[in-house]
């Protein structure tokens, strides 16, 4: 009978457990959470902000988060925000990893950021932050000073005066300060580069997406206002245009030319600067054609499947490489 009775009492106590434990889960149970699919939906994807660019001749707040030792892109796209302070308060720099080699990668860009910014003697003026590695699950962020220092610099503004992050590599530190900090959601605009214009609507072969799928999985589901930056191969450029119009300057200018000597590949007449477009696009919008779409579900075999249960974003697509250059070789000489 004693037996019985302390089984009856056991199975009582791990039940009101279990159920405490239950409780507790679904207290926290985040919208976000994906199903065994990988589809989720927004709580209200009605109201998710669409991004609009400030009218020209407004400071827009910018912070950029850059893979700079794998393409020589990233640095002509820093360079021109550098030089167009009318336009940008650059308020910072993170390194970030791509392909998910981690945090030798971040290293290495962290180390490229810093003689970009040494050629000119600006090392020190910009604050520099390292990323971390790249995401394991969509429910745990990769802690590192970059992206604390994305929640920091979002948290010194406000849902009318946003952040503009700028995602030029994999998108490892983006999607993890918003796991950290879900509140600094409305208080950025993102602007992603995701260039695979020729694959839309259906799937994506980017570069970006696949130095972290859940990354990129995560800015799409967790209802960042986002930009999709979906273009930017035709932005090419020969060696003699950089030698003629860049080496004479010195400094920065100089070192943008110089850095092409590091790679074969970077010498090419096509090489394409495709990171550049999203700066000169912040800049000047006309630069490229823009819509309105619905953000896509994003699948582990990188196919899109439009849903419409993640609410509205920005796609930017069709850059015009022309006046993309005259922009940057215009901003080049200023200081």
């Amino acid at each position: 009978m004693k037996v019985k009775t302390k089984i009856i009492q056991m199975a009582v106590i791990m039940g009101i457990f279990s159920l405490m434990i239950i409780s507790a889960l679904a207290q926290n149970e985040s919208p976000l959470n994906p199903e065994p699919n990988n589809k989720v939906k927004l709580e209200h994807p009605q109201d998710r902000i669409i991004p609009e660019l400030p009218a020209p001749g407004k400071q827009i707040r910018l912070l950029i988060d850059t893979d700079a030792a794998n393409e020589i892109d990233d640095l002509y796209a820093v360079a021109l925000a550098i030089r167009s302070p009318d336009r940008f308060s650059l308020e910072g720099l993170v390194a970030t990893q791509w392909m998910r080699n981690d945090l030798a990668g971040v290293e290495k860009s962290y180390n490229v950021i810093r003689d970009l910014l040494s050629s000119e003697n600006r090392w020190g003026t910009i604050r520099v932050e390292k990323g971390g590695k790249h995401l394991q699950s969509l429910t745990q962020p990769e802690e590192s000073a970059g992206a604390r220092f994305i929640i920091e610099r979002a948290h010194a503004g406000s849902k009318t005066n946003p952040l503009w992050v700028v995602g030029l590599g994999a998108a490892s530190n983006i999607a993890s300060a918003l796991m950290i900090d879900p509140s600094i959601r409305d208080k950025i605009r993102l602007v992603f580069h995701a260039r695979s214009e020729q694959d839309w609507p259906t799937h994506t072969t980017q570069f970006n997406v696949k130095g972290d799928v859940l990354a990129a999985r995560y800015l799409l589901m967790s209802g960042v206002p986002l930009v999709w930056f979906d273009t930017g191969a035709a932005i090419v450029c020969p060696m003699q245009v950089t030698e003629q119009k860049l080496l004479p300057l010195g400094g920065m200018p100089a070192f943008l030319h110089n850095y092409r000597y590091r790679n074969p590949n970077f010498q090419k007449d096509k090489k394409g600067f495709y990171d550049l477009g999203d700066i000169a696009w912040l800049i000047k919008p006309d630069v490229c054609t823009v819509e309105t779409v619905n953000a896509p579900q994003l699948r582990d075999d990188l196919k899109f499947e439009q849903t419409g249960e993640l609410g509205k974003m920005v796609r930017v697509h069709t850059c015009r490489p022309n006046p993309i250059w005259e922009l940057f070789f215009e901003q080049m000489p200023k200081k």
